[in-house]
C-alpha cells in the first residue's frame, strides 16, 4: 500500500495553525530552531520538512501530526475534553500561562 502526503493540504494546514496560534514565522523559527526562511519555504510548498523539523513543528504548534498530514479533518479530537479544546485554541503565550498555573496547583 502506497501512502502519499497531500503537500498542498499540509502547507495550508501548517500556515492555518500557525496563524490560529497567533504566531509569526519568526516566532515558530525561534521556538523550533528551524530557520525562518525554511518555515517560509515549507509553508509555500517549495520545501518539505525533514522528519526532525516536522516533529519540531508539531511540538511547537501543539498540533496532531495526523491533522497536518491530512489523515484526520479536525485538529482536535471531537471526543476530547472541552477544556482541552479551549486551551488548544489559545495563542501559545496564553497556553504557557495556563500550564504554569496548573503546575503551581500540583505543587
Amino acid at each position: 500500500m502506497m501512502l502519499e502526503m497531500d503537500a498542498d493540504l499540509f502547507c495550508l494546514r501548517l500556515k492555518e495553525i500557525r496563524k490560529m496560534r497567533k504566531m509569526t514565522q519568526q516566532e515558530v523559527a525561534e521556538k523550533s530552531g528551524i530557520p525562518s526562511t525554511s518555515i517560509a519555504h515549507i509553508e509555500a510548498g517549495s520545501r518539505k520538512p525533514s522528519l526532525e523539523n516536522f516533529y519540531k513543528l508539531v511540538v511547537v504548534l501543539n498540533i496532531s501530526a495526523d491533522y497536518l498530514l491530512g489523515c484526520m479533518d479536525q485538529h482536535t479530537h471531537s471526543g476530547s475534553d472541552p477544556i482541552t479544546r479551549s486551551i488548544q485554541a489559545l495563542p501559545e503565550s496564553e497556553r504557557l500561562m495556563i500550564e504554569k498555573f496548573i503546575l503551581s496547583l500540583q505543587n
